[in-house]
């Protein structure tokens, strides 16, 4: 017989703690269901709650790019004075003048300039020669100027396209954060069912260690009334059975902590510190069965749903908006000016007023500016550039369609392999339960087979149960990787979402 490890022997002395059906020191636990850790994930998690200010700096991009629209104001005020020398009296030797001129300006998004402004001057000199008419001479003056591109900044597609790609990166940021609300509560979904699978574990092993106990309880009555030997190799084999199963829970009791403190991570119960050393005890079943998926309406869901494949379509979009404006640029300057004002001009600023609003005196202007750059090689590297971004991001997105229905086909697959897993798992189990019981009576009323051949067939039996759970586990997480990769995870937990 082989000789027992050391760790085993050492288990076998154990507190009473790890004695058949004894569980360790009770913590304080809280019950959590799989709807309640979903709703704690999207209030609190760290990493989603960093995403939802993405959305919002967008939109200060989008506020920044239509100020270009606002209209703007502006004055001028100057006061002058001159003495010089002169040859005659005539014109006075010191000369004085004040302005002003307060306006508004707007861009509208054809690329039509508007100002209108209105102002008026002083002028006034030391002397009065008899030949100055005016003196002090006021002036007022209003007036309108329009500058109209009529090639390059012509049309609304080209003065708003900063706003179109601020409104696409802000549709970009939206679907970015949905993306990370479909990865944080695909993991929540996962830590949740492996702390099931956890906790489940345990209690596996614990009706192993019942077994176990059982059977090496029989040995030392068996002992006790003489029909076995202190030194009889059973009494060892049983012992032995028990510590194993003892070790195997002190593991499962620890895989049960890692379990809710990465749940408690996600979920972001960590930030009280007592809720470090409370047990969660989860309330939410695990599904037994799923409807069989079709990968074709799978792959296409996810083309239609999925926020990566929303943003390399936005990402499209925005390249083409880029090559309008560098078209755009190709072309040859070409603006229409016109103006137009009336003036006043009299000794006292009320007699300005009157002569303005009389229109007998106005200007008007008319004219048209022409610019072309020779070679113009800038605009045309721009433009060349533009194409090949929009060609490349068409690439990318033909490349990600496939990754999708890649990924799509092999989570559905997963989730049918997942299926037949249960199916063989439960076989498993029902053989194993037939050779047990086909063991115990071969060694207790036969005493054709031997006390290993049970242990080893109620380990084995221990075993399927523990696989069969692996697999119903397994199942759900393929379920959920398959619900996160057509983009419908949010409507398989029945999470309302609202764009930030």
């Amino acid at each position: 017989m082989k000789t027992l490890p050391a760790a085993l022997l050492v288990l076998v002395g154990l507190s009473p703690a790890l004695s058949a059906g004894q569980a360790p020191p009770r913590r304080p636990s809280r019950d959590l269901s799989l709807e309640q850790a979903v709703r704690l994930a999207l209030a609190h998690n760290l990493r989603l709650a960093a995403e939802k200010i993405n959305p919002q700096l967008a939109h200060t991009v989008i506020v920044e790019q239509q100020a270009v629209f606002d209209p703007t104001t502006y004055g001028e005020f100057g006061r002058a004075k001159s003495k010089e020398q002169s040859t005659t009296a005539i014109l006075g030797e010191r000369q004085q003048s004040a302005h002003g001129t307060l306006g508004v300006a707007k861009l509208f998004p054809p690329g039509t300039l508007i100002d209108v402004h209105a102002g008026g001057s002083r002028e006034w000199s030391d002397t009065d020669p008899i030949f100055a008419a005016f003196n002090p001479a006021y002036r007022q003056e209003w007036g309108i100027s329009i500058t109209q591109p009529l090639l390059r900044g012509f049309g609304v597609r080209v003065n708003t396209a900063g706003i179109a790609t601020a409104r696409n990166e802000r549709r970009i940021a939206q679907a970015q954060l949905r993306d990370v609300a479909l990865a944080t509560l695909a993991d929540v979904e996962k830590a949740y069912w492996e702390l099931v699978f956890a906790i489940r574990h345990r209690e596996l092993l614990e009706a192993s260690l019942r077994a176990a106990s059982k059977i090496q309880s029989n040995v030392q009555e068996r002992v006790k009334v003489g029909d076995m030997a202190e030194r009889d190799p059973r009494v060892k084999q049983a012992a032995a059975g028990v510590a194993i199963r003892q070790e195997e829970i002190v593991a499962a009791d620890q895989t049960i902590r890692d379990a809710e403190d990465a749940l408690k991570v996600i979920t972001d119960l960590a930030a009280d510190p007592k809720v470090w050393n409370v047990g969660l005890h989860p309330t939410t079943e695990p599904p037994q069965t799923v409807p069989p998926l079709d990968p074709d309406k799978a792959a296409d869901t996810a083309l239609a749903k999925r926020p990566d494949y929303q943003q390399a379509t936005l990402a499209i979009e925005n390249q083409q908006i880029l090559i309008d404006v560098h078209r755009n640029e190709l072309r040859p300057r070409l603006d229409l000016t016109a103006g137009y004002g009336n003036t006043g001009l009299g000794t006292y600023w009320n007699r300005t007023d009157h002569e303005l609003g009389t229109a007998d005196y106005y200007a008007w202007t008319l004219g048209i500016t022409f610019e072309y750059p020779l070679g113009n090689r800038a605009a045309r590297s721009r433009y060349r550039r533009a194409r090949l971004g929009h060609d490349q991001a068409k690439i990318h997105l033909r490349a990600l369609e496939r990754q999708i229905q890649l990924e799509v086909r092999n989570a559905v697959r997963a989730v049918a392999t997942g299926v037949e897993r249960i199916r063989a798992a439960d076989a498993s189990v029902g053989a194993d339960q037939e050779r047990l019981r086909a063991e115990q009576i071969r060694y207790e009323e036969a005493n054709l087979g031997t006390l290993q051949d049970v242990l080893d067939a109620e380990k084995e039996l221990a075993e399927a149960r523990i696989r069969r759970l692996r697999a119903l586990i397994d199942l759900n997480r393929a379920l959920v990787d398959a619900e996160r990769l057509q983009g419908t995870l949010l409507e398989s937990l029945n999470v309302a979402w609202e764009e930030e």
